[in-house]
């Protein structure tokens, strides 16, 4: 079972066990829907989960005070990527694009990404075009979703590559 990256315990929150998290995912419904989650010391299974001030606030079932919460500061946070996969419908994982080779409408090869990032506006896809890497802003009007990958209006890709 592939597992993928969805949070970081910052710190434990309150008195009664409960654990601030920083969110590295935005597939928030399968993070607050998930039964169990995988952290960097097992698996543990989640009695409550909230989303508040874009924090993952989580208390695993056994885990009710601070001392106890406090083993997990620091700790990373993982979920199956299947269960992300099957509440992300419209968007690809990272983990999908990295290595997604792409094309324009009319079939013609464009390049390969090879990286990914994320500043906060819109993220960056490192294209790899013929052996040059060119950066290009993730965005609707460039990429769209068809038959399980993405392809590309030349047009808008070509005016935004740098």
């Amino acid at each position: 079972m592939e597992k993928l990256l969805v949070a970081k315990v910052l710190k434990p929150q309150g008195i009664k066990g409960e654990l601030k998290c920083q969110l590295y995912t935005d597939v928030l419904q399968a993070v607050t829907q998930a039964k169990k989650m995988h952290t960097d010391s097992g698996e543990c299974e989640i009695e409550k989960t909230r989303i508040h001030d874009g924090f993952l606030f989580v208390k695993f079932l056994g885990v009710n005070d601070r001392n106890n919460a406090e083993i997990f500061r620091g700790q990373n946070l993982y979920l199956p990527k299947e269960d992300l996969a099957k509440h992300n419908k419209t968007k690809f994982l990272v983990d999908d694009l990295i290595g997604m080779v792409l094309y324009d409408k009319n079939g013609n090869l464009v390049g390969q990404i090879v990286d990914y990032e994320d500043y906060g506006s819109a993220p960056i896809l490192s294209i790899d075009e013929n052996g040059h890497v060119y950066e290009v802003p993730y965005i609707q009007s460039i990429f769209f979703p068809q038959n399980g990958t993405l392809v590309v209006e030349r047009k808008g890709y070509e005016a935004n590559k740098i």
